[in-house]
């Protein structure tokens, strides 16, 4: 398991664990960008606790400091759906 409050991971590595991590955890303790918090944290397919739905843009704007409103509105204006490229999740259960 990643140890998301003492190391910092890149994007890969964050995306390929999504369906492990709790997404509250990843906000607090990495830095990601806009297109990732839409792609995979406020994307309802990886939300899989109840405190990960309730996960809103002021959140994602109060611990990502470099993400600005204006950045997040275009990530999601711009956010297709064939960008998400996880596995599903019983392939990446079963590892």
């Amino acid at each position: 398991m990643l140890d998301l409050y003492n190391k910092k991971y890149d994007r890969e590595t964050l995306k390929t664990y999504i369906y492990m991590l709790n997404l509250v955890d990843v906000i607090k303790t990495q830095t990601i960008d806009a297109t990732f918090a839409v792609r995979y944290i406020l994307n309802k397919k990886y939300q899989l606790l109840e405190e990960e739905e309730n996960i809103t843009y002021s959140l994602i704007l109060k611990y990502q400091t470099q993400i600005s409103k204006d950045n997040l509105k275009v990530a999601i204006l711009n956010y297709d759906s064939e960008d998400d490229s996880v596995t599903d999740f019983e392939n990446v259960s079963n590892t």
